[in-house]
């Protein structure tokens, strides 16, 4: 038996799973932290019809709660979804055979990492072939505070949003930013993983926005400070080369 489309624009399962893409639309438009309250509110149903779309999103990892503030945030399960759509973004694909070359020359781990509602995402990743390696996933959610790309990251950040994430994480100073500005790259070592280091620059779209940051990472046992110190130009040159194909021109030039 064929089901019209009226009868299917009105099957339960289609109302209940427009409700809840209604919740995520939420998110989508400034919203960082919602209470129960105010996403029944904003959507018009009932508390306990809201309860129940809540805890299935939240089931299947599409949002997390806060067992602090009892608000809804954005789950590891959409910052995987974003994330899927930038491995098509053209910033990928243009930045893939310059990290190919790097990959070749150094042959350790290379990740791009956006910022995401207050945390760094990786969006994409080349591993090293040595089995000692430092993994990070596609769609990981890391901080900002701790690691080069987490602060190269924050160090180019609007200075509004700067000044926030500084004033609840007192671990990075705005000197420390400041130094990293004037640098143009980060070098961290064992900040957020004990042996490992890293190595980051900032990538630029065509408006002069920070688009991403570009870092090298891997473990003490194979890289010193000064290995990093002596890749900084290379990775700056690379990232640089990726914001000149996006557009960017440089001020130096």
């Amino acid at each position: 038996m064929n089901i019209t489309d009226d009868a299917a624009e009105n099957a339960p399962g289609l109302r209940t799973l427009e409700r809840g893409l209604d919740v995520l639309d939420l998110f989508c438009h400034g919203a960082t932290r919602l209470s129960l309250t105010e996403i029944a509110g904003r959507i018009d149903l009932t508390p306990s019809t809201t309860s129940r779309l809540l805890r299935t999103l939240q089931n299947r990892g599409y949002l997390s709660r806060d067992d602090e503030t009892k608000k809804f945030v954005i789950g590891p399960q959409a910052l995987r979804l974003t994330t899927s759509s930038f491995r098509t973004f053209d910033l990928r694909r243009i930045a893939a055979p310059i990290l190919q070359k790097l990959h070749e020359q150094y042959n350790e781990s290379l990740s791009l990492y956006v910022v995401l509602d207050g945390h760094r995402v990786c969006v994409d990743r080349l591993e090293t072939t040595h089995a000692l390696r430092h993994v990070v996933n596609v769609g990981e959610r890391l901080p900002l505070t701790r690691g080069a790309s987490g602060k190269v990251l924050l160090a180019w950040l609007p200075v509004t949003e700067r000044k926030a994430i500084l004033a609840a994480d007192s671990s990075v100073s705005a000197a420390e930013l400041e130094a990293i500005r004037k640098r143009g790259f980060a070098i961290s070592m064992g900040e957020r993983d004990q042996g490992v280091g890293a190595v980051a620059a900032p990538i630029f779209d065509a408006a002069g926005n920070l688009q991403c940051a570009l870092a090298l990472a891997g473990p003490f046992a194979r890289l010193t400070r000064n290995d990093f110190e002596k890749m900084a130009p290379d990775i700056v040159n690379a990232a640089n080369q990726i914001s000149s194909a996006l557009g960017h021109i440089s001020q130096q030039q």
